[in-house]
């Protein structure tokens, strides 16, 4: 049985919280345009019978495909190359490098090369909150039992009803164990890939993102969105939080979750682990989910990031950093230059408080 909790996690006070993973250094970087908080808000309705596939553009991936989406069928191929880099945000008003104490970094990496059944799974997360470092790190201890049962005994058209159930039996677990008190007003939004052979499923939970490196005919290079945003002002995510008794205020380029007439809870994303309060008022732990067959020659490179990524560079710029890398193979150097071109353009562009930033890598 894939017990949940079986494996500890890794954690230091202001690194990166991960599983399974080592990072390396690099000095190479590739430049890129700086479209710092560029913003992609994309839709979603209520869940179908076999999961939120709302996301799945037609002409792309098989609305059909997706409700019978099994790894059953899943033929061999190599293992992806894998990497990631991540570094720690700064507080406003604290200057980088004065010697104060660091911020917590409360971005986390999951990396694990057999879950179950021959099946990898990636995460990124990206915690908030006063507590959203705890949050974080329970999810990277916990997470992949309950999704790898979920895995174990999902077949054709059940697969993903079961992983949903299993994001929320992890949400129950979570404000269990750190009690409610802890996870009222912090959370975790996670970008999920779960692959096997030439199979992908990518789950999508808050604004970390997920983002296909593709390239084009004439040899250029392309971004493909796999996962949409999953913003308040989002118009089915509204919808869902004002029947739940909760409203939507056009704060910040996406809107925040707050009770009806009320201050709290404020929340930026309208999906995430935790968020005990928030979740009073319409926010929810179900993913978004969409899955493919590899294409071989066009697809190059899967990329998990949080939104420090997102909102500095956008995704034509990352896919043409990690382009970059493609002829040598290392996923590592490739999402190092991500999150220090992110960085630059942070330090750059923003006023004050900069983001955690955190990118992890899969060279298919």
């Amino acid at each position: 049985a894939f017990a949940p909790g079986a494996s500890p996690g890794l954690r230091s006070s202001n690194t990166p919280q991960t599983r399974l993973c080592s990072t390396r250094r690099t000095a190479s970087l590739t430049g890129a345009k700086m479209g710092l908080f560029d913003g992609i808000f994309g839709g979603g309705n209520a869940a179908p019978p076999v999961g939120d596939i709302a996301q799945v553009a037609g002409g792309w991936v098989s609305p059909e495909f997706m409700r019978g989406f099994t790894f059953d069928t899943a033929s061999p191929a190599a293992l992806p190359a894998v990497g990631f880099a991540t570094l720690g945000g700064v507080k406003a008003g604290q200057v980088p490098g004065n010697g104060g104490p660091a911020k917590e970094n409360q971005d986390g990496v999951l990396n694990i090369a057999e879950l179950v059944d021959g099946v990898q799974m990636y995460c990124v997360f990206d915690g908030h909150g006063e507590n959203g470092g705890s949050v974080t790190q329970w999810a990277i201890e916990n997470l992949p039992g309950y999704v790898g049962q979920a895995v174990q005994s999902g077949r054709a058209g059940e697969l993903l009803n079961r992983v949903t159930d299993a994001y929320r039996q992890a949400d129950s677990a979570l404000e269990t164990a750190l009690t409610y008190k802890i996870v009222e007003d912090s959370g975790s939004t996670v970008a999920t890939a779960l692959v096997k052979g030439d199979l992908l499923l990518v789950a999508g939970l808050g604004d970390s993102r997920v983002v296909l490196g593709v390239v084009n005919d004439d040899g250029s290079l392309a971004a493909q969105a796999v996962t949409r945003d999953q913003s308040p002002v989002v118009p089915a995510e509204k919808s869902r939080i004002d029947r739940s008794g909760g409203e939507v205020r056009e704060e910040g380029p996406g809107g925040r979750v707050y009770a009806k007439g009320k201050s709290y809870p404020g929340l930026a994303v309208a999906r995430a682990l935790g968020d005990g309060d928030a979740k009073n008022y319409g926010v929810t732990v179900d993913p978004q989910f969409i899955g493919w067959k590899v294409r071989p020659g066009q697809d190059f490179a899967l990329i998990l990031a949080s939104d420090g990524v997102w909102n500095a560079l956008g995704n034509e710029n990352v896919v043409e950093i990690v382009g970059g890398y493609r002829a040598s193979r290392d996923p590592t150097a490739a999402a190092q230059a991500v999150v220090q071109v992110a960085r630059q353009a942070w330090e750059e562009n923003a006023k004050g408080r900069i983001d955690d930033i955190t990118c992890l890598v899969l060279l298919l």
